[in-house]
């Protein structure tokens, strides 16, 4: 049997907690309801403790769900959106394991998808520089897919290196508003004049499409979804010829 790609859990730390914490409640919450004297002490704390239980777990059941299923829908909206023909140099800015590398490769034959990212494995399980290559190869998609280290906010590409870029779950992660506005400025100055710039994240998009049309891009909505118990939009942005 062939290994499946594995594109990895956003914000693990948060998922095993959940996990971990409503694990132990459940527990808890099992052992003070068997027997206790009816609207005793211990009942009460049963049922608080089956309440929080069940909200941790469901939390966790939500993050998984959007990191396995949900963003797979969102990231193929993202590329489709980008319209690709086939021979672009595409930019992923924060590429993770490779979800959206990968899904623009996927569009190319003769064309490049690059992958950018400092790898924080705080963001996202098994994030390394191995891991988009390993898919890549799983996929089928290698040879036109490129990785390397860096930070969005000082990309060392020239002006107009790229005809798109594409960028999922990424600059919320970015902790100052003006680090998160430098790199939206570079990935507009990366991208070629007519070039398609697209944009899945969990906050703030409307400051996100005023940096983008102060860069000099045009900028609309193309979705909006419900990851993580949050309302998130999907920009896509259009640098003016």
């Amino acid at each position: 049997m062939n290994a499946a790609a594995r594109y990895g859990i956003d914000a693990p730390g948060v998922v095993q907690a959940n996990i971990l914490l409503g694990g132990f409640l459940a527990a808890a919450a099992l052992a003070a309801l068997i027997g206790p004297k009816l609207g005793g002490p211990s009942f009460w704390f049963g049922i608080g403790a089956a309440i929080a239980a069940s909200v941790l777990l469901f939390l966790a059941g939500v993050m998984l769900w959007s990191s396995h299923v949900g963003k797979k829908r969102v990231c193929d909206r993202l590329v489709a959106a980008l319209a690709l023909s086939g021979n672009e140099r595409v930019l992923d800015a924060g590429c993770g394991s490779g979800l959206a590398l990968i899904g623009c490769a996927k569009k190319l034959d003769e064309g490049k998808a690059v992958g950018v990212d400092l790898w924080a494995a705080k963001d996202l399980s098994d994030n390394s520089c191995a891991a988009p290559l390993a898919n890549a190869a799983i996929e089928g998609v290698a040879e036109r897919v490129e990785v390397e280290t860096g930070d969005i906010t000082k990309l060392h590409f020239p002006d107009s290196s790229f005809d798109a870029v594409i960028s999922m779950t990424v600059l919320h992660n970015i902790s100052s508003r003006d680090g998160r506005d430098q790199a939206l400025r570079e990935l507009v100055r990366v991208l070629k004049p007519g070039g398609r710039l697209a944009i899945f994240d969990l906050l703030h998009l409307p400051r996100y499409a005023d940096v983008l049309r102060d860069a000099g891009a045009t900028v609309r909505v193309i979705s909006h979804d419900r990851l993580w118990l949050l309302s998130n939009r999907s920009l896509l942005a259009q640098k003016q010829s």
